[in-house]
């Protein structure tokens, strides 16, 4: 489930525990928590990671979750109880920065996962409740982090209201594979059981599927009848053929490409997510320069890209890097681009988007020892007779 829905899922939860005293059991969608778990010494961030890093990664593994903290189930009777999170809870989770929590679950996943954190009252008691997004990818920690009893290669994930080690053993492993599996076919058929009568109606012999991803074309094939694809360069810029035929979709025009009792011959399936407006690295250099209030050497600005989570390791190939470089869940910011099919020679690129994350960075002077071992120098200003100064 995405952020929107469980924020809706949640809200209805809570209403109907107000209204009616009503609320789910612990299940795979929920959790309850009466109180945090508090070491004198440790940070808002420690805290928040030994009480819930466990059980967000197990949740992002199945199908996302919702923990609501200041509840408490009774384990034999099954009800809940609304006890209200202690002062020094609610300050904690006041305090808390998310962002923080973000670059931590990064160096444990080398992905992102995606959660939020909402407060909430009944009557005068203080709750919060604690949304976790369903993961695309399957997450798998690249290190022991023992404080959270988290371990290097295990996969967690929620199962019959509790964490669940995929791992394990053989059996609990195909277990898991098979629920993964089930939930891929699951979204294939939805999407399929719907294109296909319109394939049929059409005639499946005069489709045309068009992947722009990977620069692929698929269409029935006379001479062997059978379906069969091949490569083809597929112009992805904003004013490009493709880009054109998708607009014309959107425009409700797709009529006049061509027609057969009214439907289109060719059905075009696919996304364009990549615009015309990304740039090379060169390029990124001297935007971030012409706005950040640092200078900073190319190296710097690779250390930087590499501690957003993007790539993973500072000194990276932006030139046909190699297999892995680019940390899956960045497209937003950076791909790598094929410059040709029949060498495949590639570059990273970025988007405009990229360049704020590198600056909010940049201009942080309390990170720069950490990222460079010195603060970066100022850039040179002088200042005109009337006192306004210019670069």
């Amino acid at each position: 489930m995405t952020l929107k829905e469980l924020a809706i899922k949640s809200e209805e939860v809570i209403k109907d525990f107000k209204d009616y005293g009503n609320a789910p059991k612990e299940n795979n969608l929920f959790d309850y928590k009466m109180m945090l778990v508090v070491k004198a010494g440790d940070s808002e961030l420690e805290t928040f990671m030994k009480n819930f890093a466990k059980d967000i990664i197990s949740f992002a593994n199945g199908h996302g979750g919702i923990i609501l903290l200041g509840f408490r189930e009774d384990k034999v009777t099954g009800e809940i109880e609304d006890c209200g999170l202690k002062t020094i809870d609610q300050d904690l989770l006041k305090k808390l920065d998310l962002n923080l929590v973000s670059q931590k679950f990064k160096k444990i996943l080398q992905t992102g996962l995606s959660i939020d954190l909402q407060p909430f009252q009944i009557t005068t008691r203080k709750f919060y409740s604690l949304h976790i997004q369903k993961s695309i990818d399957t997450l798998i920690p690249i290190k022991d982090f023992i404080d959270y009893k988290i371990n290097k290669g295990d996969i967690y994930y929620r199962d019959s209201a509790k964490n669940e080690h995929a791992n394990s053993s053989s059996s609990e492993f195909n277990r898991f594979l098979q629920l993964k599996a089930n939930e891929k076919s699951k979204e294939f058929m939805e999407i399929w059981s719907n294109l296909l009568p319109e394939m049929v109606d059409i005639n499946p012999r005069e489709v045309l599927i068009v992947n722009p991803q990977q620069n692929k074309i698929y269409g029935f094939n006379g001479k062997d009848k059978t379906l069969s694809g091949s490569n083809v360069e597929i112009d992805k810029s904003q004013d490009g053929v493709f880009n054109i035929i998708l607009n014309a979709i959107s425009a409700g025009e797709i009529g006049k490409i061509s027609d057969t009792e009214g439907k289109p011959i060719y059905k075009i399936v696919g996304e364009i997510t990549r615009g015309g407006d990304h740039m090379t690295i060169s390029s990124l250099e001297k935007v971030v320069k012409a706005k950040t209030k640092y200078k900073f050497t190319n190296a710097q600005l690779k250390q930087v890209i590499h501690d957003l989570g993007w790539v993973n390791e500072p000194n990276f190939k932006v030139e046909k890097p190699p297999k892995g470089t680019i940390i899956k869940g960045y497209d937003r910011f950076l791909w790598e681009e094929i410059l040709d099919q029949h060498t495949m020679r590639s570059k990273i690129v970025f988007t405009q988007d990229a360049k704020d994350e590198i600056i909010a960075v940049l201009d942080s002077i309390e990170r720069h020892p950490e990222l460079f071992g010195k603060e970066l120098s100022l850039k040179e200003y002088c200042t005109q007779s009337f006192g306004e100064e210019i670069s």
